[in-house]
């Protein structure tokens, strides 16, 4: 028996900075096996602190499109961002995940750590 799965193209974000230029962060498999590389993976990306989730999650994303796209020019980016900017990048970025990594109960720490900031 064949089964069939109608693929879901990628979700993507682009954000505008200063200059012009624009950052596409994109929340496909490659986002997620850059957060798996960063030191701690997985694990360890979703015990930092709020602002350093944020920048790593930009980071990860912008790095599917742009190799030279840095942890550096992501957190200043996620400095200047609102909150509810950063929400909307951290709830499509889980949204992208669907059931397969992050539990329900992941994503609800994780969103109660931007909502009680």
């Amino acid at each position: 028996m064949k089964k069939t799965i109608a693929c879901k193209p990628a979700p993507e974000i682009g954000i505008e900075i200063d200059g012009g230029e624009e950052v596409l962060l994109r929340f496909d498999i490659q986002c997620l096996v850059n957060i798996q590389e960063l030191p701690g993976g997985y694990n360890g990306f979703l015990k930092k602190n709020i602002a350093e989730t944020a920048a790593s999650l930009v980071y990860c994303a912008g790095k599917t499109n742009n190799a030279d796209f840095t942890e550096e020019k992501a957190r200043k980016m996620v400095a200047c961002m609102t909150i509810a900017d950063v929400t909307e990048i951290v709830n499509t970025f889980t949204e992208s995940l669907g059931s397969a990594v992050a539990s329900e109960e992941e994503v609800k720490k994780m969103v109660a750590q931007f909502l009680a900031k």
